[in-house]
């Protein structure tokens, strides 16, 4: 009899470990898995709308437009700067590369004072050339600060000086050329057009020439003619392959000459020249970079080049 009693027992034992085991999944289930599964589902019904995401630089270029206006460029520079190395998914990242090239600019080519710019003074003998090369900057960045017509020195001139370290790395498929000083973005520039003479360019060279073309005549930087002539520039070449030109863009169409004035045919060097094959730019940014670049400044391509048949250079 005590036997059955303790059979009775042990079942009565085991269906009460069996019912709390039973109890306790459902105390589980309806406390951890059940609200876990709801939020991941609310999780992906958030992801799958169509509701605007959060865009944090949206805010920052907001107050760093509130401090350009009152007059705290400095403060402003740094916000956007935050907004070009962090923020690049933000609506306002190309409106931030666009007012922080300005302000570069601005910065650059004034006379005020900023790191890395110097005041020297001219001695017998000097050169701007000579100066220029010294200082690792440009004749024409040194003519441009110090308003300077012609490229004569004085003795005892005070002029402004700025190392001009660029790097530019140029997008083909995006079609843009960007400036980077010490690694930080300083300006972009739009490429209009191409016509690629190579079908594969090097993934880093430098620049090797800074010419200029004037009637059909090639000028130097430190010629005094350079200010009014077409500027190029040009990458590194060999001999059997000259680097790629950077040229300000071939008129699409030249207007028409006066009622009764046939048109103007111009000499075959000229019209080589005008058709050269090469990256084009507006021509006020191949200006601007001509007066900021030096020969010798790295340049990097930083994609694949599209295809392009081999040109013919005059």
């Amino acid at each position: 009899m005590a036997r059955v009693y303790l059979r009775i027992l042990a079942s009565l034992f085991a269906l009460a470990v069996l019912a709390g085991t039973v109890l306790g999944a459902y105390y589980l289930y309806r406390e951890s898995y059940l609200p876990e599964k709801q939020r991941t589902k609310e999780v992906k019904t958030l992801l799958s709308s169509s509701a605007p995401k959060a865009d944090p630089g949206r805010k920052v270029f907001d107050q760093a437009m509130d401090l350009i206006r009152r007059g705290e460029l400095e403060a402003a520079k740094q916000l956007l700067t935050e907004i070009t190395e962090v923020y690049q998914d933000s609506s306002r990242f190309e409106d931030s590369q666009r007012v922080l090239g300005e302000i570069n600019l601005d910065r650059i080519f004034s006379r005020a004072p900023m790191p890395g710019k110097l005041e020297y003074t001219a001695v017998r003998g000097d050169s701007l050339h000579e100066i220029a090369k010294r200082f690792r900057t440009t004749l024409a960045y040194i003519k441009r600060v110090n308003n300077l017509l012609g490229s004569i020195v004085h003795p005892d001139d005070h002029l402004i000086v700025y190392p001009l370290d660029f790097t530019m790395k140029v997008d083909l498929s995006g079609k843009s050329i960007t400036l980077l000083k010490d690694d930080r973005y300083f300006k972009k520039y739009t490429i209009r057009g191409m016509k690629l003479p190579f079908s594969s360019l090097p993934a880093q060279t430098t620049l090797g020439d800074k010419p200029a073309w004037l009637e059909a005549k090639k000028i130097q930087p430190f010629d005094d003619r350079y200010a009014g002539s077409r500027k190029w520039l040009q990458t590194a070449g060999k001999p059997s392959r000259p680097g790629l030109i950077f040229c300000a863009s071939p008129p699409d169409n030249p207007p028409p000459p006066p009622s009764g004035t046939p048109p103007a045919v111009p000499p075959a060097g000229l019209a080589a020249i005008l058709n050269t094959p090469g990256v084009y730019l507006d021509e006020s940014d191949i200006e601007e970079l001509s007066t900021l670049v030096r020969v010798g400044t790295p340049v990097e391509f930083l994609k694949k080049a599209p295809n392009a048949a081999p040109a013919t250079r005059s």
